[in-house]
């Protein structure tokens, strides 16, 4: 099956307890991958974000954009996604827009609202504004990246006749992305006018699908950006066997914060083996070549992300499965 769907690789830097990488030694090899991606024909590199845990779950997003930027040519790079309340606005409009800048308009930033307790406690930002801190911040990114001088009266941000240089590269200016799980946040994405970073299924991007068409506005002209634990070996036992105990602590981890963070909307997450390997992509070049292509037909994505590194995976395993993906899997899927 040929696809036009795009193809990206997503890096946290994390190390977990216990891992016998210190984190320079963690960070070079994440650069060899990260490398690699942009010279062997994958669309983006894609850092997500998280603050005050064990495993130095990347925390500094700007700095490492600009280091990305800095080490690669071609590839796109975003945030999947970057935790709005915890920026101010103006800061985060002139760091972006300077990134932009220095990669050439190859930015892009998913933005999130944040959920965890230990984050906005640590940064004494109320939970309570986390939403409209987001929808201010998002406004003034917009009005900022323009150039031009501009004043802003809100709620959580007051600011008169500032001025934002350089102006992104990007036109009109580096894409955003929202991330939204529940109905009304994922509506709330569409009447915003933006793309979606959506770490959920089907269900997720044909509501935001429908909710663009409700507003009159034509899904094809906004992406969706996918995410996927794959993992290629000679089999998919052995595949599973090499991922199993780095995917288990990543559900348990997100469990938990999901768990904390939803206020009793959500019982526990228990980390279940089962539905963890039913639910990432395992085995030979051709069995995730074919995953992959079932994956993308059942669910309109224009770009995805493959989830390769996890928590404590030996890199050269990932960076493995990375250069047999690029070697054996791309090619079938686009031709």
């Amino acid at each position: 099956m040929a696809t036009s769907v795009k193809f990206g690789y997503m890096v946290d830097f994390r190390n977990p307890p216990g891992s016998p990488l210190s984190f320079a030694e963690l960070y070079g090899e994440m650069f060899r991958q990260i490398e690699f991606a942009d010279r062997a024909g994958l669309d983006s590199i894609w850092i997500t974000e998280h603050h005050f845990t064990d495993d130095g779950y990347l925390a500094a997003t700007m700095p490492m954009l600009a280091a990305i930027a800095s080490r690669t040519r071609r590839v796109t790079i975003g945030t999947y996604v970057l935790l709005a309340p915890f920026y101010h606005p103006l800061r985060l409009a002139e760091d972006a827009a300077t990134i932009d800048v220095l990669s050439g308009g190859r930015l892009k930033l998913g933005i999130g609202t944040a959920y965890r307790d230990e984050e906005f406690q640590g940064f004494e930002v109320s939970r309570k504004y986390r939403l409209g801190r987001t929808l201010e911040t998002i406004e003034i990114l917009r009005r900022a990246w323009t150039g031009e001088s501009f004043s802003f009266e809100g709620k959580h941000f007051r600011f008169r006749g500032v001025r934002v240089l350089p102006r992104p590269l990007s036109n009109p200016h580096p894409e955003l992305l929202w991330a939204g799980m529940t109905e009304r946040a994922i509506q709330r994405g569409a009447e915003l006018g933006l793309s979606f970073a959506c770490n959920l299924g089907l269900h997720e991007v044909e509501l935001y699908r429908n909710a663009l068409r409700n507003l009159g506005k034509d899904p094809a002209n906004f992406n969706i950006v996918r995410s996927a634990t794959v993992q290629i070996a000679d089999s998919a036992d052995q595949a599973w066997a090499d991922i199993e105990q780095p995917a288990m602590y990543q559900a348990a981890l997100y469990g938990k914060w999901l768990a904390e963070g939803m206020r009793g909307d959500q019982e526990w997450i228990l980390p279940d083996p089962a539905r963890l390997r039913r639910n990432s992509v395992l085995g030979t070049p051709a069995e995730v070549a074919q995953q992959l292509s079932r994956m993308i037909e059942r669910t309109p994505t224009t770009e995805l992300i493959l989830n390769m590194q996890l928590p404590g995976l030996a890199p050269a395993k990932a960076m493995r499965s990375l250069e047999r993906f690029v070697a054996e899997v791309l090619p079938a899927l686009r031709r």
